[in-house]
């Protein structure tokens, strides 16, 4: 396949192998060539069964095909769109609440704070829950995180490309920058949504507040005039009340005094006859009896003196309690007007902080969603590159495609950017046999970058144009074919041999593959 991209954009190459940190001896080329026929061969399935043979599969080619990944200026970051489209993201969006009804509601409801008061009530569940959800969906934007991270570091390690790409397929990216373009301003505006979401919420809350705290500040000013007036009415009052109060006291105290006075007499001279008949008790066969009617007497004139006297306390006691009604009635007005305007003040704040609150959940939700946009991009990992350009540039992602066929099916395998294994893990599977040793010889340099590329395969089994377009250009480019590539790769099987990491039967074995395909 045939790369089409503008030339202006800038084009850079990622190496398929990148050597382990204690790696010393280089690893050329030819070996990684050699070590690749290597695996395809030993997972070539042969036709061997119990009951029946199968056919065996030939290798139809084998081929480092390079996948085209974008990174895009963004703002001051970085994104990465898969060039092929294998990889859709999905960005999700909570939607508000009418915040420009809310804000009317409020506003046109604070001109009293009775009518304010049953605003914040009408809206005390308003921010409760967002009034749904919708996706924007970004062809091509790689969001996993694990895939970002491997790549950054990856990048490390990239070089310019140089042209034309003789040995290589190339794959043209789908994406093309026009489509970036047009997927970045969506993805720029969702974000700035998010954003202006975040910014509306944040200056609603302002506008509750500032509101809340002029009626609260109102119901206060309100509630010390009040107390103010009352004070003074009560002062005006109280000398009055004070001075009548002390003339009902004269006035009853003094007719309790008579009283006690007249009852006091009245026993006096009961008291007095009795002690003369208490003497002629001895004398006077009568006596006895007369000294019985006065005790009955005394103790009547007692009984009449307490109930007179209570009698006159209870109506000294009444009046004062009128005079005085004036007086607690300005007190306990001044008391319920003030816990009334406190209550007041107290129901707006506890609406308006419930409120607030609600708001206050949405703003965290909408501010995780922006860090959630900066998570998409490469910056958010840490790890700065070299260089950074203001325009889009064209990374081309390497990887051997191996195509196997049998008279009916024909199947796929992707061989991954790989690590050179180091020399110590290296030294403890030269036991091992066949290929499992060179899977351990060439690692996986990162698992999600492995997990693209088998989607691409799965992809390339289900679509046909793509199919045939890559694997027009992996015949092109294939080790098998190209005299040039089965030259390096008989030098890399030499090599291998050489490091102990083939047999010579392998060597051989190898080569008279390779011999064979070029017929």
């Amino acid at each position: 396949m045939v790369d089409d991209a503008s030339k202006q954009v800038a084009k850079l190459i990622l190496p398929f192998a990148v050597p382990a940190g204690d790696q010393i001896k280089a690893f050329t080329k030819d070996e990684e060539m050699a070590a690749v026929l290597y695996l395809a061969e030993s997972n070539r399935k042969t036709g061997d069964g119990h009951f029946w043979k199968k056919p065996d599969e030939k290798l139809a080619f084998i081929a480092e095909v390079c996948y085209p990944i974008w990174l895009v200026p963004w703002n001051r970051e970085t994104l990465l769109f898969d060039g092929l489209g294998v990889t859709t993201s999905t960005l999700s969006y909570n939607i508000l609440p009418d915040i420009d009804a809310f804000n009317h509601d409020i506003q046109a409801s604070a001109k009293t704070c009775e009518t304010y008061s049953k605003a914040l009530s009408r809206n005390a569940n308003y921010f409760q829950n967002f009034t749904g959800k919708e996706e924007e969906t970004i062809e091509g934007l790689i969001t996993d995180p694990d895939f970002i991270r491997d790549f950054w570091v990856y990048l490390l390690e990239v070089q310019a490309a140089k042209t034309p790409f003789a040995t290589k397929a190339v794959v043209s990216p789908t994406i093309n920058e026009s489509d970036i373009t047009v997927f970045v301003k969506e993805l720029s505006a969702l974000r700035a949504k998010i954003e202006e979401d975040a910014r509306n919420l944040e200056a609603s809350m302002t506008l509750l507040t500032t509101a809340t705290k002029q009626k609260t500040r109102a119901i206060r000013e309100e509630s010390r005039k009040i107390r103010k007036k009352l004070t003074q009415e009560i002062k005006k009052v109280k000398p009055r009340v004070t001075r009548e109060i002390r003339q009902i006291r004269k006035k009853h105290n003094a007719q309790i005094g008579k009283l006690s006075k007249r009852f006091a007499e009245r026993l006096r001279v009961l008291r007095k006859n009795r002690r003369k008949l208490q003497n002629l008790r001895k004398k006077s066969p009568t006596a006895k009896r007369r000294i019985k009617a006065i005790d009955r007497k005394i103790a009547n004139v007692e009984t009449a003196k307490k109930l007179k006297i209570s009698q006159q306390r209870a109506v000294r006691d009444t009046c004062i309690e009128k005079a005085r009604k004036i007086l607690k009635g300005l007190e306990a007005s001044r008391e319920t007007w003030i816990r009334t305007k406190q209550h007041e003040k107290t129901l707006l704040e506890d609406r308006t902080s419930s409120i607030i609150t609600q708001m206050n959940e949405m703003v965290k939700l909408k501010d995780a969603g922006i860090h959630e946009f900066y998570r998409i991009s490469m910056d958010a990992y840490g790890i700065s590159r070299p260089t950074r350009r203001n325009s889009s540039e064209l990374i081309y992602l390497p990887f051997y495609l191996v195509r196997y066929e049998t008279e009916s099916k024909r199947r796929y395998v992707a061989y991954p950017p790989s690590i050179i294994g180091s020399i110590g893990i290296l030294t403890k599977v030269k036991g091992i046999l066949g290929g499992a040793r060179m899977e351990s010889f060439l690692q996986s340099y990162s698992k999600a970058i492995t997990t693209l590329l088998e989607q691409l395969v799965m992809l390339v089994q289900k679509n046909p144009v793509l199919e045939r377009e890559i694997c027009n250009a992996a015949i092109q480019a294939s080790i098998l074919r190209v005299t040039e590539l089965r030259v390096g790769v008989n030098r890399g099987l030499k090599t291998l041999k050489s490091k102990k990491w083939l047999s010579e039967n392998d060597r051989q074995t190898l080569g008279q593959l390779l011999y064979t395909y070029s017929i």
